[in-house]
C-alpha cells in the first residue's frame, strides 16, 4: 500500500490533470473507434462478395424459376440457390446492423466535444456514457477477452443536458479502478447498474476484486492515497469531485468480499 501526503489542493495541477485525462480520453475514444471500425470492415468486406451472390433481382429470378415446369435435377438445383440467397438475406441483415453501429460510434465521437444531438440519434443518458467507456476500454485486451462484464441498465434514464464530459472522466475512473482491482482475480468480474427514482439517477459500479476493508472507504477518495504501488491515487479523488461538482454523490458501499461504488446525480 503506498500512500503519499501533500499540501492542500491545488486548483492548477487538478485542472492539469483533468486536461491529460480528457486527452487520454481522446486517444481511447480513436483506439475504441479503431478497435470497432476493424471489426466492421471486415464483416462489411465478408459480406460484399456474399450480396452480389444474393441480390433481389436473383431471388425474383429463382422464384420465376421455382414456378417453371423444370426437369427435377434442375428444380432441386434452383432450390438450393433460392435457399442460399434466403440465407444470405440474414447475412445482409448482419452486415447492415454492424454498419449501423460502426456509424454510431463515429457519430458519438464526433460529437463528443460538445454533445450536439445527432439527428435520429437515441438521446445521451448516462447509459450511453456506460456503454462508450465499456466498449472503449476493451482496447485493453484483458478487459476484453478476460473480464466478465454485466451489464444491467435501466431503460427510462432521462437525457443528460449537461455535464456529458465530466461523467465521461468519472466513470471512467470508476472503471479503471475497478479493472486494477479484478487483474489478480481467478475469474474477474466487472458489473454496472444503472436506475432512475424520484429525480436521481444512480448508477453502481461492483467487481470481485479484493475489496475495500471499512476502515479504507473514506480515505480511498483522498489525493495521492493508492493502495497500488506506483500509482499516483487521483482516480477516485477526482471522481468523487466530479461528481460533487454535478452536484451528485459517490461513496464506497462494500468491503471485504468485493468492492461497489455509488454514484448518485439529480436529473437536472
Amino acid at each position: 500500500m503506498a500512500e503519499q501526503q501533500g499540501g492542500a489542493p491545488n486548483n492548477g495541477w487538478e485542472q492539469a490533470y483533468l486536461r491529460h485525462s480528457h486527452d487520454a480520453a481522446v486517444g481511447r475514444l480513436f483506439r475504441g473507434l479503431l478497435h470497432n471500425l476493424n471489426g466492421s470492415l471486415q464483416i462489411f468486406s465478408l459480406q460484399t462478395d456474399l450480396l452480389a451472390m444474393a441480390s433481389g433481382e436473383a431471388a425474383a429470378l429463382m422464384q420465376q424459376l421455382l414456378a417453371a415446369d423444370l426437369p427435377p435435377a434442375a428444380k432441386t438445383r434452383v432450390r438450393q440457390l433460392s435457399d442460399l440467397i434466403q440465407r444470405r438475406a440474414g447475412a445482409v441483415r448482419q452486415m447492415q446492423d454492424k454498419v449501423r453501429g460502426c456509424e454510431q460510434v463515429v457519430q458519438r465521437t464526433l460529437i463528443l466535444p460538445d454533445f450536439s444531438q445527432v439527428m435520429g440519434a437515441e438521446p445521451y443518458t448516462v447509459n450511453s456514457i456506460i456503454r462508450i467507456e465499456v466498449e472503449f476500454l476493451c482496447a485493453d485486451p484483458f478487459f476484453k477477452h478476460k473480464v466478465i462484464k454485466d451489464l444491467q441498465l435501466a431503460a427510462d434514464l432521462p437525457p443528460l443536458p449537461k455535464g456529458q464530459l465530466a461523467l465521461h472522466q468519472l466513470l471512467f475512473f470508476l472503471l479503471e479502478n475497478s479493472l486494477m482491482a479484478v487483474r489478480g482475480s481467478e475469474q474477474p468480474r466487472i458489473a454496472m447498474r444503472s436506475f432512475h427514482t424520484a429525480g436521481v439517477t444512480t448508477v453502481v459500479v461492483e467487481d470481485n476484486g479484493p475489496g475495500v476493508p471499512e476502515a479504507e472507504r473514506e480515505r480511498i477518495f483522498a489525493p495521492f492515497y493508492s493502495t497500488w504501488a506506483d500509482h499516483l491515487g487521483l482516480g477516485l479523488y477526482l471522481a468523487r469531485k466530479l461528481a460533487t461538482e454535478l452536484r451528485g454523490s459517490l461513496v464506497c458501499e462494500t468491503g471485504a468480499a468485493n468492492a461497489a461504488f455509488r454514484l448518485t446525480l439529480p436529473a437536472a
